[in-house]
């Protein structure tokens, strides 16, 4: 069968992608996330179905629950197989359905392991290191960076999940992605660490006092924590590749801590 032509262009996907932004908005225990999702997929559903976008719209309104960062890649997703199933293609409302079972579940949990594990950790790591050394120039730019990665996330899942349709489950099933989730795992890892070796080197240096304002850091103050903090990334490193898991993680990282702090004080 040919390809079936999209009817949906970059604005029509934007107003989708706008409505994402408020996702959680209607968020419930019944059925978490449909409502919000619905209402997104509304905003696409009256250029490919017409007429029946009502019934089309009703018929997603079942329980539906990922990550709020991930969801568009789903209503992306979603939208393109309704389409090509309007278009004649063999695809029913069971194929649509299983679609967007298989591909929420997994998404939910790489977008925890990726945003709550990886993103904020970062985000939270500097936003701490700017508080302790008193830059609100640095703490304006991480809220703004954090956020600019969340919305684009929301805005972008919506054109890629609506170009991929069923290629969606093999692209985050492929070892790239899985690499990628890897590697920001890591990096969340690490700065965690080097957040513990900057505070800890700070108590050890000043005591409270540390943390009062003071002016920027020292270069005494900073060789120090700059190599406790790369000695953790180095144990963060072969920690993760041996599979240790997070809770073992952070017993080993604190007391690792203090002592990098003690020798480099």
């Amino acid at each position: 069968m040919d390809k079936v032509i999209k009817k949906l262009g970059w604005l029509d996907l934007f107003k989708v992608a706008l409505r994402i932004l408020f996702l959680q908005g209607a968020l419930h225990q019944k059925g978490m996330q449909n409502v919000g999702f619905a209402s997104a997929f509304s905003a696409g559903s009256i250029k490919i179905a017409g007429r029946e976008a009502d019934a089309l719209v009703r018929k997603h309104l079942g329980f539906f629950n990922c990550n709020p960062n991930f969801t568009s890649l789903v209503v992306g997703g979603v939208l393109r197989l309704e389409e090509e199933r309007l278009a004649g293609k063999p695809i029913d409302d069971n194929d649509i359905e299983y679609f967007k079972k298989a591909i929420s579940s997994p998404l939910a949990a790489m977008g925890d392991m990726l945003f709550l594990g990886g993103v904020k950790p970062l985000a939270l790591t500097f936003a701490c290191v700017s508080a302790i050394y008193h830059s609100l120039i640095g703490l304006l730019a991480v809220l703004l960076l954090y956020n600019l990665i969340i919305v684009s996330c929301r805005i972008w899942g919506v054109y890629f999940g609506y170009n991929k349709g069923w290629e969606l489950v093999e692209f985050f099933s492929g070892p790239g992605f899985q690499r990628l989730l890897s590697a920001v795992q890591i990096s969340g890892a690490c700065a965690g660490g080097a957040l513990t070796a900057i505070v800890l080197n700070a108590l050890f240096e000043g005591g409270m006092g540390a943390f009062l304002p003071v002016g920027s850091l020292s270069v005494q103050g900073g060789v120090p924590m700059l190599l406790s903090g790369g000695v953790l990334v180095v144990v963060a490193v072969i920690l993760l590749r041996r599979d240790i898991s997070s809770s073992w993680f952070a017993v080993f990282l604190l007391p690792i801590s203090a002592l990098l702090a003690f020798i480099f004080s």
